[in-house]
């Protein structure tokens, strides 16, 4: 990807870009589009395509306009914790909850607060193909666009991946981007600097 949009800050210019993607949350760039059809079931069709990915019937309250409520996945996966005697077939069912937290929570929210899009369960059911996908793309893709959605002067909220723009402005990988965590000298937080000889880190940043 040669052309990357700038958007304007009250501190300057600025842009994430996919490495920046890669870096802080180490996620994919190469692969798989991530687009499906976004299909429309009734509360009952999505129970019991719950009940077959996840392990659980969520209860029609938790149920709406093909979102899953947070509360139901966190619930199930506390009161289901894996343990050495957790067979593979329910780790699969486990993990499927947690990246489903993860996409609607983190990397890809949108104005439904409190809960995530069951469209994503469909490059959910192949967990080992998961990591085919080009999850970096759509969450740059999807920050892009409410970027430019609320530059409208109508837009009064904004969804997507902010928590990447936060930890892109504190640490300034992107290109011409104004770096805005404190010194060295003003850190007060117990945060480590971030060493500058480092070309990789060891893990993302942002999950640091």
């Amino acid at each position: 990807m040669d052309f990357y949009g700038t958007f304007h800050f009250p501190c300057g210019e600025a842009t994430v870009t996919l490495q920046d993607i890669s870096i802080i949350w180490g996620l994919t760039i190469d692969g798989e589009a991530v687009t499906r059809i976004d299909v429309s079931h009734k509360v009952e069709e999505w129970q019991h395509i719950c009940l077959d990915l996840f392990g659980f019937l969520p209860s029609s309250k938790h149920l709406k306009g093909g979102h899953l409520s947070m509360i139901a996945l966190y619930d199930h996966c506390m009161y289901n914790l894996v343990t050495d005697d957790t067979s593979e077939v329910d780790v699969v069912k486990f993990a499927r909850c947690v990246a489903l937290m993860i996409i609607g929570r983190i990397m890809l929210p949108d104005y439904q607060e409190g809960s995530a899009r069951l469209i994503f369960l469909q490059l959910l059911r192949d967990i080992d193909n998961v990591k085919s996908y080009s999850w970096g793309s759509a969450v740059l893709a999807f920050l892009y666009r409410e970027l430019c959605n609320v530059s409208r002067i109508e837009k009064t909220t904004m969804a997507g991946p902010l928590y990447i723009l936060q930890v892109s402005l504190t640490y300034g990988h992107g290109a011409g981007l104004n770096v805005l965590a404190p010194t060295e000298g003003e850190l007060t937080l117990g945060v480590p600097p971030v060493d500058p000889d480092a070309i990789i880190p060891v893990s993302p940043y942002g999950a640091q």
